[in-house]
């Protein structure tokens, strides 16, 4: 009896041991996973945000941050447009119509831009920012067509001597320049980069600088890296510069601990709870099932019921239950998620734990058994996992639960198992 009791120590050591080897691990990996991303701060005048174009879930995100900006009175947008481009916005901002706005995107249409999210992005800004200023600073594109027509607007205004007029020439000719010079039209050219920074530290001299925002694509935007725009302009204005990418920033927004809503993790580990619970129910219970029930701890009992109830409602409530992933220009992750997939997988071991129970004699010591190494199987095993769910998701309110559920469901396990041992 002693070698057996010394050989179940073993195995739950070995399994609680996995269990916070994996825990320890995703928790390690993801506080050491880094990123490219130098987060503003209250000295940071310069913000900009690197996007992957086209996508919805990054305009979105866009949209929220200028929004606060506006609302602390920034009015300066920078965006990766030619000087052309931004002038027509401008001028459509202050339209009665989309006209402007309609022709330029048959213009762009076939580029990354050209895109009913990006267009959405954009009459967003002027239903709900109507007094903000676009400020392009990439080389000339579409000046065929757009720069053309920027001209003749200009020209048909009296303003062929501006200073609008003589930046929009001098885009179309960095553009033929750049188009000229980009064999391979990726995009990712030296001569690029050099205009880029040119133009944009000629237009934060002319808004005036202070407090701007900026959004282009997130190559552009690495400020660890000398050679893009980016790091050389943190080369030059120093810690002013903050720069984000708009797919990070939206990853951090989803999954917070306490975000309200559905959770379908939740609502499968109710399912892998409840399914065999009923099952059991229905079944004839074991010998002596209903004597040792009666004697159980009142207070232990209490626990268990609270700790039911808790749990029960949080898992369905709390999204950030569900594993925080998502599918943008690439597939997001936390380390963490090792954390939730650990949690799954002990629900799975619940379940094979129910098969072998149903497939077995159905006695007392057989309901009260280990399986894989976790002693009191049916209470240990689902109480761990909803303990996970509650560190992955960082919800205080899903471990409380957990720890009250632990206490009186592992406790009343322990109890049984104790009086058939003796």
């Amino acid at each position: 009896m002693k070698t057996e009791n010394r050989k179940s120590i073993i195995k739950a050591v070995i399994a609680f041991g996995i269990v916070l080897a994996l825990v320890l691990a995703g928790l390690i990996l993801d506080k050491s996973d880094q990123t490219a991303d130098v987060f503003p701060n209250e000295n940071t005048m310069i913000y900009l945000y690197g996007e992957a174009h086209g996508y919805k879930k990054c305009y979105d995100t866009e949209f929220e941050q200028w929004c606060k900006f506006y609302k602390e009175g920034c009015r300066n947008l920078f965006v990766e447009l030619p000087f052309y481009s931004a002038g027509f916005l401008n001028v459509w901002m202050k339209a009665d119509s989309d006209e402007l706005l309609d022709q330029w995107f048959e213009e762009i249409n076939g580029t990354l831009s050209g895109n009913e999210y990006y267009k959405e992005f954009l009459r967003e800004i002027k239903n709900d920012c109507p007094d903000t200023v676009f400020y392009g600073t990439d080389v000339g594109h579409q000046s065929d067509t757009t720069g053309a027509r920027y001209l003749k607007y200009l020209e048909d205004n009296g303003l062929e001597n501006s200073e609008s007029y003589i930046l929009a020439k001098e885009c179309i000719r960095q553009g033929q320049e750049y188009q000229n010079e980009d064999s391979e039209h990726n995009g990712m050219s030296a001569l690029r980069e050099n205009y880029m920074v040119s133009n944009f530290i000629d237009a934060y001299t002319r808004c005036g600088g202070g407090k701007i925002m900026g959004i282009y694509g997130s190559y552009h935007t690495d400020p660890e890296n000398a050679d893009l725009m980016a790091g050389r302009l943190k080369a030059r204005y120093g810690d002013i510069i903050g720069s984000v990418k708009v797919s990070d920033l939206a990853f951090s927004q989803i999954g917070k601990p306490y975000d309200l809503g559905f959770c379908v993790t939740g609502f499968v580990f109710l399912l892998m709870l409840f399914v065999p619970s009923i099952i059991w129910a229905r079944k004839e219970k074991p010998v002596g099932y209903k004597e040792s029930a009666g004697r159980e701890n009142k207070i232990l009992a209490a626990l268990e019921r609270i700790g039911e109830v808790l749990m029960s409602v949080s898992l369905v409530i709390f999204t950030a239950l569900n594993p925080k992933v998502m599918l943008l220009d690439g597939f997001y992750f936390e380390w963490k998620i090792i954390i939730w997939i650990t949690a799954f997988a002990l629900m799975i071991l619940y379940e094979c734990y129910w098969i072998g129970y149903f497939r077995s004699p159905k006695t007392m010591k057989d309901f009260y058994a280990s399986f894989a190494g976790f002693p009191v199987a049916g209470a240990t095993l689902p109480v761990v996992a909803c303990l996970l769910l509650g560190i992955y998701s960082e919800n205080a309110i899903v471990i409380v639960a957990s720890v009250i559920l632990g206490i009186g469901h592992v406790g009343i396990h322990l109890m049984h198992r104790k009086e058939i041992t003796e």
